[in-house]
């Protein structure tokens, strides 16, 4: 019988988890897992598997199908990264419609909003913005001034980034394709993967189902909605020293990604090379 975890199980939650965080967070998705056909011999998946088990495999199914076949949903991810914790909330659909804000550190810090996959508009908090003043203040007068201007400039403006271009390393602007992320995720838990439903409990202001997964001293938790479909609502994980927390709500709800007015709006590429990142270069 093969749909029990041996020494060498899989990691089905954590794995799934992984996809939508890099994707949400990073953008730098490539393929995560496949659908991959569940295997048993022996016997039926009732008389053999433990109830919670067998319960645990269902519900897990069904909840990354509805977020395979979701037209929208909020990502809210926090994560430990090397460089920090980085924090990032996208409400995109299959549009490439998108807004969200993102925290990858004191100089990477604002919000963003993408219209149909085309230009992408980044504000910077003003928080952000005195940061990178700062970093520059000790990279000699001719950086500080040249940054000065810049971020005095952007101060409460949206920069609109051109379709392709970068606009920094740590923010999501290329995280906005909900088809690239949910299609590089398993469809369903794998032969060796072991997934257990506990009992409902409440989180996130609603009653949900715990789905667990256990592996090397390690445990993920996703949880789904206990009352109608199970909506994959949110999750938490052990990663890289820290804990990974994610929440995913807004399922079909329309995003609303309106471009900013023209005067609260700077052409990055009239004023500066690159984007972002490379417009404030300290």
């Amino acid at each position: 019988m093969t749909g029990r975890a041996g020494a060498g199980g899989g990691r089905w939650v954590r794995g799934a988890a992984l996809c939508l965080a890099v994707g949400a967070a990073a953008g730098g998705l490539t393929s995560c897992g496949t659908e991959r056909e569940v295997a048993y011999s022996g016997g039926t998946l009732e008389d053999v598997v433990p109830a919670d088990e067998t319960r645990g495999r269902e519900l897990s199914t069904e909840a990354m199908k509805l977020l395979h076949d979701a037209e929208s949903v909020r990502i809210a991810v926090e994560m430990p990264t090397p460089k920090g914790r980085q924090k990032v909330s996208l409400h995109m659909d299959r549009d490439n419609n998108c807004t969200g804000t993102f925290d990858a550190g004191p100089m990477q810090r604002g919000d963003l909003i993408m219209i149909g996959g085309g230009s992408t508009y980044v504000r910077f908090s003003d928080e952000s913005l005195r940061a990178i003043r700062e970093m520059a203040a000790g990279r000699g007068p001719e950086t500080a001034a040249r940054v000065q201007e810049r971020t005095a400039l952007a101060r409460g403006k949206y920069l609109k980034i051109p379709t392709g271009a970068a606009a920094g390393p740590s923010m999501p602007v290329n995280s906005c394709d909900l088809d690239k992320i949910t299609s590089a995720m398993p469809g369903s838990p794998g032969p060796d993967d072991v997934v257990k439903a506990l009992p409902r409990t409440r989180r996130y202001g609603e009653d949900v189902t715990p789905l667990v997964e256990h592996k090397d001293d390690s445990e993920t938790s996703v949880y789904v909605a206990a009352e109608g479909r199970p909506y994959l609502l949110g999750l938490e994980s052990e990663q890289d020293g820290g804990t990974m927390r994610m929440r995913l709500s807004e399922y079909g709800e329309p995003v609303s990604a309106v471009a900013p007015a023209p005067a609260r709006t700077i052409d990055i590429s009239e004023i500066g090379p690159g984007g972002g990142g490379g417009l404030f270069e300290v």
